[in-house]
């Protein structure tokens, strides 16, 4: 099994990221070590120049780890974080530049906003030479898609994603961008096989018993919703 064969099974396990903007490298070690034992995919933003060495450090000191890039923009971004360990590339658009590069060193890449659903599925699938529904089947980890923003000045856009699984069946959906401790049970309501990313699960790196704390939280308030469920 790849790392993104991986990556993906974990998603849809756990169905929960947390979003760091790194200061710095050891940032990165301590949300992976305080995230990881919940479950918690950890997702490092390519805004700062501490991501690339933040995922190397991480990887080095953890090699099993399944990590994601995130706010992966360009190609050249794409490759930084797929040589620096990355088992998946999140943008914040639809970049096909991004989307190549991942598909082309088989990486789960994960493009977002309101609309594209189909197109990078299109594209994924042109790519890796398949028909378009077996996507799904040959490729799972990037039968997949970002919903960004989730929520926004309260509106949520969480009830798109069950209506991209009519044409686009069992697609894996993140919502990020507005997803909050207090909402995440009324998404995860909404859409009962969402994933969700949260930049709240990482903004204590300074104080890893409350940042435990706090991802505790987001697993029971998660947890709920699937036992409303059942």
């Amino acid at each position: 099994m790849t790392k993104s064969e991986r990556l993906y099974e974990t998603l849809k396990e756990h169905r929960l990221i947390g979003l760091l903007s790194p200061r710095s490298a050891a940032e990165c070690l301590t949300a992976y070590q305080t995230l990881s034992p919940l479950g918690i995919v950890l997702e490092v933003a390519f805004r700062t120049p501490a991501a690339a060495e933040g995922l190397r450090l991480v990887l080095d000191r953890h090699p099993e780890a399944m990590l994601l890039a995130g706010t992966v923009m360009t190609r050249d971004q794409a490759r930084l974080a797929i040589d620096a360990g990355a088992a998946g590339v999140v943008s914040a658009d639809f970049i096909p530049d991004v989307v190549a590069e991942c598909v082309r060193e088989d990486i789960m890449a994960v493009p977002g906003g309101l609309g594209d659903c189909g197109k990078q599925l299109a594209l994924k699938a042109e790519l890796l030479g398949c028909p378009f529904l077996e996507l799904r089947t040959r490729h799972p980890f990037q039968w997949i898609y970002k919903l960004f923003p989730a929520s926004t000045k309260g509106q949520t856009f969480v009830d798109l994603a069950p209506s991209w699984r009519g044409p686009y069946p069992g697609l894996a959906v993140i919502h990020a961008g507005g997803v909050t401790l207090e909402n995440l049970a009324r998404l995860g309501e909404s859409d009962p096989e969402g994933i969700f990313c949260g930049s709240a699960l990482t903004a204590r790196t300074d104080r890893p018993d409350e940042m435990a704390g706090e991802a505790a939280r987001w697993v029971s308030a998660l947890g709920r919703t699937v036992r409303a469920r059942t």
